[in-house]
């Protein structure tokens, strides 16, 4: 929310804009100043603010409208009594929470698409700075590799394509607000400090937001500058790893209006060191330690009520000194590689974003770029005859990947439509060495996208109680490739024009929830095939269509809310990264696929302080046809684990003049693979993880304590895969994270 202090009917008029929910009133406006409301808050608690000493009452009508009138008169409390504390129960959990994934405000409670919220401050007490990875444990549907930080790869619903880092295109696209931020990288791992939520959006979101979002959108949403008041805040933390060493770090805010009500600024900065627990053995112990550092600054401005300009960098260097898997067995933390293997992860972000209102619309300019390198080092020494190498060899890897985003929509109260243009260039230079001489390059890949946009929604009321929602989106993209290789060079440009639709029907379930049938279909282009074999390595766009019956409801206390979904989806000429006999990776298309699934969570404030919070998946994900059209007996696509399930179980009490919450979590990982080739295929999965947590909160100080993995499991084949070069040559194994200790404290001011 972000409510300026004046006039009464402007300030319900602001707050319509942002909710987009209607307000009614009978007789005249009263003329009453209303105070400024800013921040992350429900949509009712933003009313109560508003109307606050000015003698009126907000009144819920239904799911999108509300009536403003007169307070009735409250009864003065006898002076002798004692003073009572009284908690507000909200009256729904979903229907407070907005989100803004569908590039516009909405209440979750009407949004008819499978949707995950969370919010890091949400998490069980005592998780310091969570990333992809402690979202994915609390979330349905949404998979991760496990090579390590700045490596791993992120799928949702089944639609993984590879466990290998290749240059294909992700099926899951990262957006900060509202930049995306990923192409064709790894996932940044970008640390949640100062966060408001991360919305998962599940099933293709082709239509909003082009190629490269198959599997859904992994949607960052960050603090805005508060423009009216000044806080900060600041936490120092320590982790201990079993097997392994111990570190810390530090992460703060600040918050500081420079002109009140109208301009502000936001930093946001955070060190840590992450021990390591795999031990190279005769090299270095607890090898695989990583060091992060990053910053955000946002600046938000106002120039007049109806307009706002929000500029915002960021950045975040993440420097693993060594990869995370043994060959020996999956009872050993030890290795033995002569050969180092560092990963370096570097983002960089800029940002622009303009909105205001013309008229009674809303109108959106977004701009931004993105830098994102990562480099890695390898142990090729088992490839090395293959270049022509004898003795030790070493593979270097240097990408450079660049986004430049424009877009521009705007939106009504039923309807959002806009263009966009995206530039995606990817430059990757691999060289080999033995020890000691000279690197010799690989391969050398330079590719550019260039993708031109227009896309709309719209919502209308087909019965008495059914809305349909009608999608589109038509890109052309441009794909040109320039392969520079020991063999020669070779161009290539393929120009592609796509439409993109989705179909929803939706049920309202009176003011607490929803049923809807949605349908979406989302494409990939195609390219070229680095380190391709010989012949042709042109690789052809893939495209997949899902349909999606599913439901959201609260109860009508807000005690008890609960979501569930079911979904079908079929994924033709599949495009995936694969493994070639002398160890680099390139990409073809595998066949067609078929993904079939349920998914269900709850919510339910027992009372008492007493929660919990639980929900789990099952799905079968096939490849069904290989390339030839050849029908396949049981052929599983990577890193889709058939069943998952969690349970969050909290209870919140004051102790003296502290207030405590106590937590404890269980994780299941069912059974996956690792890949659909016969001679790499690995079993994975199929094992349960534990955490505990103690908060405790007194004013402005937090004491926190959490223990993961509690049990101390290994999860040897958590992901099966770490070295390209040698996994031919024995078995592999990434263990999880051993039993990890964390304390910290913080302060708000």
């Amino acid at each position: 929310m972000d409510i300026p202090a004046g006039p009464l009917s402007a300030g319900l008029t602001s707050f319509s804009r942002i909710t987009g929910l209607s307000i009614g009133l009978s007789g005249t406006m009263p003329r009453v100043m209303t105070q400024p409301v800013s921040g992350p808050m429900s949509a009712q608690a933003a009313l109560r603010r508003l109307l606050r000493g000015t003698g009126l009452r907000a009144v819920r009508v239904s799911a999108s409208v509300y009536r403003i009138e007169r307070a009735p008169a409250v009864r003065q409390q006898p002076a002798d009594d004692a003073p009572r504390l009284v908690r507000e129960t909200p009256t729904s959990i979903a229907a407070d929470i907005i989100v803004t994934a569908q590039k516009r405000p909405q209440f979750l409670a009407n949004v008819p698409l499978s949707i995950s919220v969370l919010s890091p401050e949400n998490l069980p007490g005592g998780v310091l700075a969570p990333g992809s990875h402690k979202v994915a444990a609390s979330t349905e549907g949404l998979a991760m590799t496990n090579l390590g930080p700045g490596r791993n790869r992120q799928f949702i619903r089944g639609v993984a394509d590879s466990p290998f880092n290749g240059l294909s295109q992700s099926t899951v696209a990262v957006q900060v607000d509202d930049a995306r931020v990923t192409y064709d990288a790894p996932d940044p791992d970008l640390r949640l400090i100062d966060i408001d939520r991360v919305e998962i959006l599940k099933g293709p979101q082709g239509p909003l937001y082009g190629s490269g979002a198959l599997g859904g959108i992994y949607h960052i949403v960050t603090r805005r500058p508060d423009l009216d008041s000044a806080s900060a805040y600041a936490r120092l933390s320590s982790e201990a790893v079993q097997h392994g060493a111990v570190a810390g770090g530090i992460d703060g805010v600040v918050n500081l209006p420079i002109d009140e009500g109208r301009l502000a600024v936001r930093a946001v900065g955070y060190h840590s060191y992450s021990p390591g627990w795999i031990d190279n053995v005769g090299r270095k112990g607890n090898a695989n330690a990583t060091h992060t550092l990053g910053a955000r600054l946002a600046i938000r401005w106002r120039p007049s009520d109806d307009w706002t300009v929000d500029v915002a960098g960021m950045f975040q260097d993440l420097n693993a000194k060594d990869s995370q898997y043994v060959l020996a067995s999956d009872d050993t933390l030890k290795r033995d590689n002569a050969i180092a293997e560092p990963n370096d992860n570097d983002f960089r972000m800029g940002s622009a974003t303009v909105s205001g209102q013309v008229g009674a619309l809303r109108l959106l300019s977004a701009t931004s770029y993105i830098g994102h390198d990562v480099d890695y080092v390898l142990d090729a020494t088992d490839s090395g005859s293959y270049f022509g190498l004898s003795g030790p060899a070493i593979y270097r890897d240097k990408r450079q990947y660049g986004i430049f985003n424009q877009e521009l929509r705007l939106s009504g109260d039923w309807w959002l439509a806009g263009i966009s243009y995206m530039r995606a260039n990817t430059h990757d230079e691999a060289t080999m060495e033995s020890v000691g001489s000279a690197p010799e390059p690989v391969d050398t890949e330079d590719r550019l996208v260039t993708e031109y946009a227009a896309f709309g929604e719209a919502t209308v009321r087909l019965f008495s109680r059914i809305d349909g929602t009608i999608g589109a989106r038509v890109f052309h993209s441009v794909t040109s490739n320039e392969n520079v290789e020991q063999s020669g060079q070779r161009e290539l440009r393929i120009n592609k024009t796509v439409l993109s639709p989705s179909m929803t029907f939706s049920v309202p379930l009176s003011d607490r929830g929803l049923i809807y049938l949605r349908y979406a279909r989302a494409l990939r282009p195609g390219g070229l095939a680095s380190n391709g074999l010989a012949g042709d390595r042109r690789f052809d766009s893939d495209e997949l269509g899902t349909v999606d019956l599913g439901m959201r409801r609260a109860s009508r206390n807000g005690r008890f809310s609960v979501s569930a979904s079911a979904y079908y989806t079929l994924w033709t000429d599949i495009q995936s990264d694969f493994l070639l006999p002398n160890g680099l990776v390139s990409t073809r298309n595998a066949g067609r696929g078929r993904i079939l699934g349920v998914e269900a969570a709850a919510e339910w404030r027992i009372g008492g302080g007493f929660s919990l919070s639980a929900g789990g998946s099952a799905q079968s994900a096939m490849l069904t046809h290989a390339a030839t059209g050849i029908e396949l007996d049981d052929r599983r696509l990577p890193i889709a684990p058939d069943i998952t399930g969690r349970a969050v179980f909290t209870k919140a009490f004051d102790l003296g003049d502290w207030r405590a919450q106590l937590a404890a979590q269980v994780n299941y990982i069912g059974h996956a693979r690792l890949t659909f080739d016969d001679d790499l295929d690995r079993e994975m999965g199929n094992y349960t993880m534990a955490a505990a947590s103690a908060l405790f909160t007194h004013g402005p100080v937090t004491l926190s304590a959490r223990v993961d993995n509690l049990f101390d499991v290994m999860g040897d084949n958590s992901f099966a895969f770490g070295n390209p070069f040698s996994i031919r040559s024995g078995s592999q194994y990434t263990p999880l994270r051993p039993r990890t200790l964390t304390l910290s404290i913080s302060r708000n001011w």
